[in-house]
């Protein structure tokens, strides 16, 4: 048997379904952010499939726990990259994908590595990092496929920029109202407030402590909380011990189940090959589908694309505006675009610098129509917003 026929052969029963075009796979570039239950699963059903290159993103080590439900590691595997111990397993599964893995935080990377994809696939446990990767692929202008899960449901969002609604779109609807509070907080914070924070939680630690997790930004409950496991092996021992009582403390582990990371992850993998087909194989799911694994049922929650999106709307193309007073403070400007844009590390650059807090507008030389940059961990591009003075306060 000839190599090309045996390669062929491997593909056989997908190549039969009407419209099926096995090349747009096999020239197909797919980015997974995201190793764990659902990244597991949508990256062995991309490389079954025959996705001609599939980059894998992650930034943390293979744990006991995650064995149960992440079918590509093995007890020999423990404490080892989540990204390298997958993409080794799937070159076994299928030698014809090439397979790039990629140890570290997905906003480090280099954009020419996302703009030679034609797909960016989501699955994140977190927010903040799912926004950051929405605002990369709107403006980059690639599909973005975002899968979620927690115990019995589950959820999906096909994201096309500029023709459908991306996860900003529906945030305040979408975005768990715990994370919603922690995103509209500047964070302009002491290691004596998360002390006092946790005392009110009927927790524990020294300033000490406290200092050393403000060394890793970890300022918040939030941040205790939901801090990825490479940030927290930075930790000392000590440190590291008591975050993790504290974590178990929070609780802030969420209930997880194979199946349901199967089943989402199926229905991802489909929609993503549908994608790359065009419209041969129908269109993308349209909104968000929902899954509810104890009743069994799949609903879809239609949502329009808002022009006023501050990431994908027609609002950005027009210019966003903010009205500023000539005594207001950096710092006052920081905490109005914290709560308007719920990004809670906001820096705002004028010209070539980066403002001080204590600067007044007045000291700064900004005028009517001039344009502040606004960057944050949140966003892929710094936000541009065209100041409009406000008449009337003096200096």
């Amino acid at each position: 048997m000839t190599e090309e026929r045996r390669d062929l052969e491997r593909y056989d029963r997908q190549v039969r379904i009407e419209g099926w075009d096995q090349e747009n796979l096999t020239r197909a570039k797919i980015v997974v952010v995201g190793v764990g239950a659902t990244g597991c699963e949508v990256a062995k059903n991309l490389a079954l499939m025959g996705i001609g290159k599939l980059v894998l993103v992650d930034n943390d080590v293979v744990e006991l726990s995650n064995l149960s439900r992440q079918m590509l590691f093995l007890d020999d595997n423990l404490g080892e990259p989540k990204a390298i111990v997958a993409a080794d397993r799937l070159r076994k599964m299928n030698p014809l994908v090439k397979v790039e893995p990629i140890f570290d935080d997905v906003r480090n990377l280099d954009e020419s590595i996302f703009e030679e994809a034609d797909v960016l696939v989501s699955c994140l446990d977190n927010w903040p990092v799912r926004r950051w990767l929405n605002s990369l692929a709107v403006a980059l202008n690639k599909p973005l496929v975002d899968v979620a899960m927690e115990g019995f449901y589950a959820n999906l969002q096909i994201v096309i920029p500029k023709k459908t609604a991306c996860l900003e779109c529906h945030g305040e609807e979408l975005m768990p109202k715990e994370m919603q509070l922690a995103e509209c907080t500047l964070r302009r914070r002491k290691p004596e407030d998360l002390v006092q924070d946790l005392k009110q939680a009927g927790i524990e630690i020294s300033s000490k402590i406290a200092e050393k997790l403000f060394e890793h930004d970890i300022k918040t409950i939030y941040d205790l909380k939901y801090a990825q496991e490479s940030v927290l092996m930075r930790l000392d021992e000590k440190t590291l011990k008591v975050v993790r009582e504290i974590r178990e403390k929070l609780r802030p582990k969420l209930p997880a189940l194979q199946s349901v990371a199967a089943m989402i992850s199926g229905l991802a993998s489909t929609e993503i090959a549908k994608i790359l087909h065009g419209d041969k194989l129908g269109e993308p799911i349209k909104g968000l589908l929902v899954y509810d694994g104890l009743s069994g049922q799949f609903t879809i929650a239609e949502l329009e694309r808002s022009p006023d999106c501050f990431v994908c709307g027609d609002i950005v193309e027009e210019g966003l505006t903010i009205t500023v007073k000539p005594s207001e403070t950096i710092l006052e400007l920081k905490k109005r675009i914290a709560e308007m844009f719920s990004i809670p590390d906001p820096e705002v650059l004028y010209r070539e610098w980066r403002l001080s807090d204590d600067k007044r507008i007045s000291e700064l030389g900004i005028g009517e129509g001039d344009t502040l940059y606004i960057t944050t961990s949140r966003r892929f591009m710094p936000l541009q917003l065209r100041v409009r003075i406000s008449e009337g306060d003096g200096p």
